[in-house]
């Protein structure tokens, strides 16, 4: 089949559904499939990582999700490539909904794919000024022929916007990228991996670590990720002298994002909501690597509590993540437990199974 993959969450965007449409056309391009990505334009190249993009100008240029794409050129698009299967990702951005709408006209089938539970986390201070705007755009949710969610937190979310049926195929990872070749549980190594925006928890960590090194004075935390709290992030940790026990690494390749996983003792996900299913989880879980986290979203549908990670709930979060933190760095029989746990859970979200699931979608009538 030739697939298009469509969203205004690609490449130089990082991010979850960034990272799950490159790992799916890689995955499908493996299977014999030929696939293209559609996405917003950028000062990036039109081929990334060997996946062929074709970039869509905006009536006007933002770094916004709200960047309103020429439906003429999306038009042209699929009508010169002539695709199988129009699959857009993230339910409520324009090149999705639009790509739906022409694919609609143009008797293509049409998958969506819904990564959030949350509408329009990026701008959510837009929703009142625009909703008259935006409300009618979620209607183009229903040319969908198939609809997935990545959780079923996801979808239930889903469920208010649309009467269709919606399928729960969760998000996936490449297992034996991230897998180590031997894992050591007596370090002092904490990590964390996402962007540094409220929603993630991030004011929230700092906190965490105050109260880990009263306990573990030696213990590190890396942070892996940018966004609009890098420079405050960067004060707090002057302001709550953790000079010595904190790390920013920014943004980071691939391989050397895969180091970070595999050195790290701990992995910490201390989200505050919009957290509809963490591909920063499998990415822990395959690297062996032991997960602390708040309970909320599709977290839960991931990992059980005391098998496959330690989850948080309640008012105390702050106190209970850095009780939980300091019992891994300082139980290394509990920590290899709930690691190879995880890494056995894990291995049914690799792409290898996934892609096959999406595969059926995409030929069901």
């Amino acid at each position: 089949m030739k697939i298009a993959l469509c969203s205004d969450y690609f490449y130089p965007k990082i991010g979850g559904i960034t990272v799950h449409i490159e790992n799916l056309a890689k995955a499908l391009e493996n299977r014999g499939h030929e696939v293209f990505i559609v996405t917003k334009m950028a000062d990036f190249n039109d081929e990334v990582h060997g996946l062929r993009v074709i970039r869509v100008k905006s009536l006007f240029r933002s770094s916004q999700t709200l960047d309103i794409p020429y439906t003429d050129e999306l038009l042209n698009i699929f009508r010169l490539e002539k695709p199988d299967v129009i699959h857009a990702h993230h339910a409520f951005s324009p090149i999705s909904l639009f790509s739906l709408a022409i694919g609609k006209k143009l008797k293509i089938k049409t998958v969506l794919t819904n990564h959030s539970i949350q509408f329009l986390y990026d701008v959510a201070y837009l929703w009142k000024p625009f909703s008259y705007l935006l409300f009618p755009l979620t209607q183009y949710i229903n040319y969908a022929d198939k609809i997935i969610a990545v959780s079923k937190a996801a979808a239930i979310f889903m469920s208010h916007f649309t009467n269709k049926y919606v399928e729960v195929i969760p998000n996936g990872v490449n297992v034996w990228d991230f897998a180590p070749k031997t894992k050591f549980f007596d370090g002092k190594s904490i990590l964390f991996v996402g962007r540094l925006v409220y929603r993630k928890g991030i004011h929230r960590l700092l906190n965490v670590m105050v109260n880990v090194v009263k306990e573990n004075s030696e213990a590190k935390l890396v942070i892996v990720g940018s966004g609009y709290l890098s420079s405050t992030i960067k004060l707090a940790v002057k302001t709550l002298k953790l000079q010595d026990n904190v790390i920013l690494k920014g943004k980071l390749g691939k391989n050397e994002l895969i180091e970070e996983y595999k050195r790290a003792n701990v992995f910490i996900l201390p989200s505050v909501f919009g957290e509809s299913f963490g591909i920063v989880l499998l990415e822990a879980m395959a690297s062996k690597t032991p997960i602390v986290a708040v309970a909320q979203g599709g977290v839960k549908e991931i990992i059980r509590n005391w098998e496959t990670g330690l989850l948080v709930e309640g008012e105390n979060k702050v106190k209970d993540l850095a009780k939980n933190v300091n019992l891994l760095l300082m139980d290394k029989k509990l920590s290899e437990r709930i690691a190879y746990n995880a890494f056995n859970e894990v291995q049914k979200y690799d792409w290898s199974v996934l892609v096959k699931e999406i595969e059926r979608v995409y030929e069901e009538p």
